[in-house]
């Protein structure tokens, strides 16, 4: 059996990030012009990029975790890939609304094959202390994806259309993951089962068993959990931004994704790996440091995402508050990954990171993306901004899981522990 480098693996699975994040966000940078052809409302709108989409990712995320935990994770991501790549192309075909939905809502299915195993998988080649980088590194997935999308779209929309796009990212798709599945996954747990020679696998009941005891038994696990599905709030209303830029601030669509594409680019990016190094910084400095690095980075940044949503695009602070939104939103999971998968025991790891995605999405994102289209259209209808004002109260959530970073810290050495006798 060949195995490749930690470097290798960590090249590999940021490019597939890179690919998921632009077949996931692409609907978003043709927000306006979707949601118009398909006449859709906001609400409509929230509930497709949202709901439909995090509800069927996160159910099978769980599912998909536990099956890491048993079988080949590389082969499971190849699936995956080869999966949401044919309903990427099929939501090119959508000719009506429930197509679009389905499709959506299947795209979901097949890309939540692809961070529980490859973050466990990572875990199985770098060492604790290192781990904070990796993730952000990995992560670096969400900005360049995202920035690459948008500007897909300011690029290439007007001349070939979104139709086009969407199935030609498809077919690509769908070569990359058949290439995927058959890559050589590395030793499951070699860094941290050390000299634990029991290979034998447990059945999958005893897998999911052994998952929520060990969440529900470490206190800074499921706290730093917790503080991860709030923090996910704000970000459910990223699919709205493109509508909200062409509703709210007199922005083209084709100009704001150009704009957006690059800022999430360069800022998502910097905030990624700000956030690694950082978070193993203070890791190595203090107790629990990766969470008390994010506490002081973010008491500084969730007011510029609350002003960023009501400042004047004439403004050069107008940008200044987009750098630091793109930030924001990737400057977070060097730090919490790196504690989850070091809170988690490696038999469970996937399994527990599927959890964790479950309860972001569903309940994080989910919200976030629900109620920024429900307040805009009922609560906030008659403000002269409505979809700012919505946004801005879902940044708002943000504070709160401050307080569950901040409490995490009591007991995390300890858990530490707890989970390496596991």
């Amino acid at each position: 059996m060949i195995t490749h480098s930690p470097k290798v693996y960590l090249i590999i699975f940021l490019f597939l990030n890179i690919i998921n994040f632009i077949d996931r966000n692409i609907l978003f940078a043709f927000g306006d012009t979707i949601k118009t052809e398909f006449a859709l409302t906001n609400t409509q709108w929230g509930l497709l990029t949202g709901l439909v989409f995090l509800f069927s990712y996160s159910v099978a995320s769980v599912f998909i975790g536990v099956l890491g935990d048993r079988f080949s994770r590389t082969k499971i991501i190849g699936i995956g890939i080869m999966f949401w790549s044919a309903m990427t192309a099929l939501t090119g075909l959508a000719k009506n609304i429930s197509t679009l939905f389905l499709s959506r809502a299947l795209i979901g299915v097949g890309e939540s094959s692809l961070s529980p195993n490859a973050m466990s998988m990572l875990s199985d080649v770098y060492p604790q202390e290192r781990r904070g980088l990796a993730t952000a590194i990995y992560y670096l997935g969400i900005p360049l994806g995202v920035g690459i999308g948008f500007l897909i779209q300011s690029i290439f929309g007007p001349i070939f259309g979104w139709r086009n796009i969407f199935i030609s990212l498809g077919v690509l798709g769908i070569i990359i993951g058949f290439l995927i599945y058959f890559l050589t996954e590395p030793a499951r747990g070699a860094i941290d089962k050390k000299n634990d020679t029991n290979t034998e696998q447990s059945k999958i009941s005893d897998t999911i068993k052994l998952a929520f005891k060990s969440i529900t038994s470490s206190r800074s696990l499921w706290l730093i959990m917790l503080g991860g599905v709030i923090a996910h709030i704000p970000l459910g209303v990223g699919g709205f931004d493109t509508v909200w830029a062409v509703q709210e601030r007199g922005f083209k669509e084709e100009e704001y994704t150009a704009i957006f594409g690059l800022f999430f680019i360069i800022g998502g990016s910097i905030g990624a790996i700000f956030g690694g190094f950082v978070g193993d910084y203070f890791a190595k400095r203090y107790k629990a440091g990766a969470m008390l690095a994010l506490i002081v980075i973010y008491i500084f940044l969730i007011p510029m995402s609350i002003y960023y949503r009501f400042a004047s695009p004439d403004s050069i602070y107008f940008y200044v508050a987009l750098f630091l939104i793109t930030f924001q939103v990737t400057v977070f999971y060097g730090p919490t990954f790196a504690a989850v998968q070091s809170l988690s025991p490696y038999k469970v790891r996937t399994s527990i990171l599927g959890i964790w995605i479950l309860a972001v999405n569903i309940v994080g994102m989910g919200i976030g993306s629900f109620f920024t289209g429900y307040l805009s259209d009922t609560i906030f209808a008659d403000f002269k901004d409505p979809l700012s004002w919505s946004t801005s109260l879902m940044a708002a959530f943000t504070f709160l899981s401050l307080l569950c970073y901040h409490l995490a810290r009591k007991t995390y050495d300890e858990d530490i522990k707890k989970a390496q006798l596991n």
